[in-house]
């Protein structure tokens, strides 16, 4: 009875180091004050690519992409050519590499990046669908964009008025809303985030467009400080997965 005492204690300290080794290795890897952001460059080797196809209406011309099996769920069975509407890739937020399989679990904790290739409207469309949602704007109030202040090198939308109130549930909005602008003025980047403590991980939502596919891309709230690294990374990577279609 002893040796089977000491052996399920031996068990259970041995259990109890793994857990503690991968607690502060995870600690590591999602501590985003150590977040050390780097280009994405296109890989030189695409022999382990996927070539699928985006139709996003029926009978309109399809969009090709060629994308390297790392970035899908590694729980999907994958086949060459295959066409969908949409499809979502898993994306590590420093580099743009792939989404380690073994972090999966932890992607709501870190610096992971959620990315959904589909077909949006127009930035400035976006924009004031998102405005009428979380700041309770009419849509002829929202195009100019008048009331604005700056965050981060952002420019959020701020009103006298109430939030948008949702009308089953009577709660007030919880999204702040940003936009970025080019030098034009043409609104390039939308973004939705969570208000702190209004989730328990709250996060953003990231609107681009490209001149073959739109795209969206979610991350972690405290990842908005480095929005522009993600919206620089995330345009390279939709250009080099969209290469062969130009």
């Amino acid at each position: 009875m002893r040796n089977v005492i000491l052996r399920t204690i031996s068990i259970v300290v041995a259990i109890l180091a793994v857990v503690a080794a991968t607690s502060r290795s995870t600690a590591e890897i999602y501590d985003p004050s150590s977040f050390e952001s780097s280009q994405f460059i296109c890989p030189l080797d695409r022999s382990e690519d996927i070539t699928l196809f985006l139709e996003f209406e029926p009978g309109e011309e399809r969009v090709r992409l060629s994308i390297p099996r790392g970035y899908f769920d590694p729980r999907l069975k994958l086949r060459d050519n295959t066409t969908r509407e949409g499809q979502v890739l898993r994306i590590h937020g420093e580099s743009f590499t792939p989404w380690p399989p073994e972090l999966l679990p932890k992607r709501q904790e870190g610096p992971y990046v959620g990315m959904l290739l589909t077909d949006y409207r127009p930035m400035d469309t976006v924009a004031e669908h998102f405005a009428t949602q979380v700041r309770g704007y009419t849509v002829a109030d929202v195009p100019d964009f008048y009331a604005v202040e700056s965050i981060l090198g952002l420019d959020t939308l701020v009103s006298d008025a109430l939030p948008f109130r949702d009308p089953e549930t009577s709660a007030y909005s919880d999204t702040e809303l940003y936009i970025s602008r080019n030098s034009s003025g043409q609104i390039t980047d939308v973004i939705t985030c969570n208000k702190p403590g209004s989730v328990p991980y709250p996060g953003c939502r990231h609107y681009m467009e490209s001149p073959l596919v739109d795209f969206k891309i979610g991350y972690s709230l405290k990842l908005l400080p480095h929005w522009q690294h993600m919206s620089r990374n995330a345009r390279a990577f939709v250009s080099c997965i969209t290469s062969n279609s130009l």
